[in-house]
């Protein structure tokens, strides 16, 4: 299949999935409220921890080793599988033992159901979404996480008694998951890996799909928690309002790097292609283009969010507005990092990342624990904004210095960086195998 066409599929697939997420975010935060959809995005976040560190980034071995086709497809699946069992027993064991050992209270058990599910769910929307994409598929996979979204949007307005209670709808939304994640699989092996004998790989394999996940695993875990470590503080110090309010704004943020992240991916052959000598030209521009887009986007946010938000999500987001002006200085230092973050990244030099992530992550924890106390969430936001400021200036000095590249030429904007721009998006869209 040619590139162009793989593009087109992966932004139209992954960009009618995410529209079924954020309607779903839309949904379950105008019925329940900031207070409540709050607490549930809360619960949402700490199993999504469990499930970065359980899954230990296998994901992305198996991703490289289904299209490699070093490992045969079938060993890679039955892994997939056998990994989110394991890790899902685990996680099973450890809340029991928590739980009874008095580490946290009796009233978590009401979560056994809610943390299975998103942990094995999950996991194995992570493994088989993965391996579907490394076998360029992007069509299946999304179409059917964003069918059984709608279906779980299209049941919140019968969770007023008419079906079922408010609460016994939570269960349903964190069954969800674990139906994604089993229809998935069971999608995969019909496609692509019909079973015959058990086969799992033999430790050589294992030796291999380890060593490739463990190099993404640190940074994948930083990142996370730079991104959503505020959300503990804000739960300790604020009240669920505040919590609902300010997981909005960051779930609004994390919406908008997804542009980002999708240019950044559809030029970035192009840039490794060109040479040592244009290498640092072509990310300048990138990350010169996405910052202008994005101040219009923040400042046309800024003009109509005091009224947008609570009109989209409710009356009790009223507290976003504010949250989200201290947020956009951080947005912005963000979104020109991601062509900069996918250049170490592809030439192998994540140790960089790492290092400038545990900066980061270092200065929002000590920023939290000093403001958040006193100033809340919109403590939590200017926290947030600094550390990603921080992180911005880290990692451009780095890369600066390495390419003897000044300020001025990094971040003066012209017209013609969109003529560049779409110069390197026709170069890595030309027709080819």
């Amino acid at each position: 299949m040619k590139l162009r066409s793989l593009i087109y599929q992966s932004v139209l697939w992954r960009g009618i999935y995410f529209a079924s997420v954020l309607l779903l975010n839309i949904m379950i935060a105008r019925y329940y409220e900031a207070s409540y959809s709050g607490l549930i995005y809360f619960v949402v976040n700490n199993f999504a921890l469990i499930v970065a560190i359980s899954g230990l980034s296998m994901e992305s071995g198996v991703a490289y080793y289904t299209a490699s086709g070093e490992v045969p497809v079938l060993k890679l699946a039955n892994f997939s599988v056998l990994w989110t069992l394991f890790s899902t027993i685990v996680v099973f064991i450890l809340l029991e033992v928590s739980i009874y050992a008095g580490f946290i209270p009796e009233s978590y058990a009401q979560q056994f159901f809610p943390a299975v599910c998103y942990v094995s769910g999950c996991m194995l929307v992570n493994f088989f979404t993965a391996a579907f994409y490394a076998k360029k598929n992007f069509a299946l996979p999304n179409m059917l996480l964003a069918l059984i979204n709608i279906v779980l949007v299209a049941l919140i307005p019968f969770s007023n008694g008419l079906l079922f209670s408010s609460q016994t709808y939570i269960n349903i939304f964190f069954a969800g998951f674990l139906i994604q994640g089993v229809l998935t699989a069971i999608l995969f092996y019909a496609k692509y890996a019909r079973p015959a004998l058990f086969k799992i790989p033999v430790k050589r394999d294992l030796i291999k799909i380890a060593k490739y996940s463990f190099v993404a695993f640190s940074a994948n875990i930083l990142f996370f928690l730079v991104y959503r470590i505020d959300y503990w503080f804000v739960e300790y110090y604020c009240s669920a309002t505040a919590l609902g309010n300010y997981i909005q704004v960051s779930k609004l943020a994390q919406t908008l790097f997804i542009l980002p992240s999708i240019i950044a991916s559809a030029v970035f052959p192009s840039i490794i292609g060109s040479g040592e000598s244009r290498i640092s030209e072509k990310i300048a521009i990138i990350a010169r283009v996405l910052l202008l887009i994005y101040v219009f986007v923040c400042l046309g946010l800024a003009a109509t969010g005091f009224w947008l938000f609570p009109f989209i999500f409710g009356k009790t987001f009223n507290e976003m507005y504010t949250s989200f002006l201290l947020l956009i200085p951080g947005v912005l230092a963000l979104v020109m990092l991601y062509p900069v973050t996918a250049y170490y990244a592809g030439v192998k030099r994540i140790k960089i990342n790492v290092i400038t992530l545990c900066f980061t992550l270092g200065v929002i924890v000590a920023g939290n624990m000093i403001i958040t106390p006193r100033y809340g969430i919109n403590g939590a936001a200017t926290v947030s904004s600094i550390g990603y400021i921080f992180y911005h200036i880290f990692l451009l000095s780095v890369f600066r210095k390495e390419n003897s590249i000044s300020y001025l030429r990094f971040y003066k904007i012209s017209m013609a960086d969109f003529y560049q721009l779409k110069q390197m998006i026709v170069e890595n869209w030309k027709p080819r195998l």
